[in-house]
């Protein structure tokens, strides 16, 4: 039984290594490792937060933030909704827009004013990550005749390929200088006591804990709300400049509101600045992006004023927890190994199944109820191919280590006997 468990300690953290260099190879995984290669651009946040989160849960709906839909562009109408806000006492304007060309014409003139006037208001910007993570440079942002002295900070989202969002940064460090996110800069604002979280200024990706979907009357359906849940106020910016007159006057006092785009009308079904996002319903196979750009910094706001963030388990402890299922799953495949290879082969992959089913439950459970995010792939990875490893240690690497604990065992016994005599 000592000589199984040092096997089985041995294939265990073997194994676990061997994963860990699959995972991290600057190579093309696919013929190393084709089922985390296959599965990478899932995730366990898109099964937990479209299936078993509740939309419906009316505590969802956040009376601090409202959206404007800027629709297309019309920099006249943009001035008059700023000035309009200013004057209606907001808590933080937050324009997820571009300004970056002046056009010299009395619409460029009126938004020039109303952005100099509004004091409490953020202007998006993006940044270009180079080669080092920590030296980024300015990208795109809005000209200085209208940004001049206005708080500014960047859209960027956290995603790698620039369709799917899951996480985002808080800080980033552009052209030397810390620099807040649009909704790190926007919370803030709204409340001070922000700033003092000092975990968000790690400088690494913070999951978002997406809550609160699409609002519009074209997302009523699936896959992106079909449920028809209302978790932010909406307005169209033309619309709303029609007639102010509807809102009163605390309508927007104290209130976040955000300019962005959300479609170019309410008959439109726009893909510009829309994501992937683990809200959408459809999360396998071919699906169309389910929120704009705005509503996910709306998400992020949300989440960070509730302090409501999703804590991720280190790599250290996922290895160890590897380590562990390779470490039972030996004893569990020793035991059935004597049997014949046919039959047992049924037995091991049903016990996979379960282990497979089992982790999925606690990966669930842990981030639906905890907040607490686990290694899902790596671990799934550890269950899938635990068996192949086993074979391939049983049966062509066991003997290596084998000989050396035969001379460990012959060293033992030459010392006991020169005791005894």
């Amino acid at each position: 039984m000592k000589d199984h468990s040092i096997h089985a300690l041995l294939y265990a953290i073997g194994g676990s290594l061997f994963l860990f260099l699959l995972h991290h190879l600057p190579v093309n995984q696919i013929f190393i490792d084709p089922f985390s290669e296959a599965i990478k651009n899932h995730d366990i946040m898109d099964i937990a937060f479209s299936k078993f989160r509740n939309h419906n849960d009316p505590a969802l709906f956040d009376p601090r933030i409202v959206i404007i839909n800027s629709k297309v562009t019309n920099r006249k109408q943009i001035a008059n909704t700023i000035d309009y806000l200013n004057r209606n006492e907001v808590a933080v304007i937050g324009v997820d827009l571009l300004f970056d060309t002046v056009y010299h014409t009395a619409q460029d003139t009126l938004l020039r004013e109303a952005l100099v006037s509004a004091e409490k208001l953020v202007l998006g910007n993006t940044f270009s990550e180079t080669q080092n993570h920590f030296e980024s440079v300015s990208e795109f942002q809005s000209d200085s005749f209208f940004s001049k002295d206005k708080v500014q900070a960047y859209v960027n989202l956290g995603t790698n390929d620039g369709f799917s969002v899951r996480a985002f940064e808080p800080y980033h460090i552009i052209n030397g200088i810390e620099t807040k996110s649009f909704a790190m800069q926007i919370a803030s604002m709204y409340n001070p006591e922000i700033n003092k979280l000092t975990h968000l200024k790690a400088h690494t990706k913070e999951w978002i804990n997406f809550k609160r979907l699409q609002p519009g009357v074209q997302n009523m359906r699936a896959p992106f709300n079909s449920k028809q849940a209302v978790h932010y106020v909406m307005h169209q910016m033309d619309r709303f400049l029609e007639d102010t007159s509807q809102f009163d006057n605390n309508y927007f006092k104290d209130k976040i509101v955000l300019i962005g785009f959300c479609g170019e009308n309410d008959n439109s079904l726009s893909m510009n600045d829309r994501y992937f996002t683990p809200l959408n319903e459809q999360y396998t196979g071919r699906s169309l992006p389910d929120m704009h750009g705005v509503v996910i910094h709306a998400n992020i706001i949300s989440m960070i004023l509730d302090q409501d963030f999703i804590m991720d388990i280190p790599g250290s402890i996922i290895f160890l927890l590897s380590v562990l299922i390779f470490f039972i799953n030996y004893f569990v495949f020793k035991k059935m190994s004597p049997k014949d290879y046919f039959r047992s082969i049924p037995y091991i992959r049903f016990i996979q199944i379960i282990e497979f089913f089992t982790l999925l439950g606690i990966c669930l459970s842990l981030l639906l109820f905890a907040n607490i995010k686990l290694g899902f792939i790596f671990l799934t990875t550890t269950i899938i191919i635990s068996y192949e490893l086993y074979e391939l240690y049983e049966h062509k690497l066991k003997q290596y280590p084998e000989a050396y604990l035969q001379i460990i065992r012959d060293w033992f016994e030459r010392n006991s006997f020169t005791k005894k005599t």
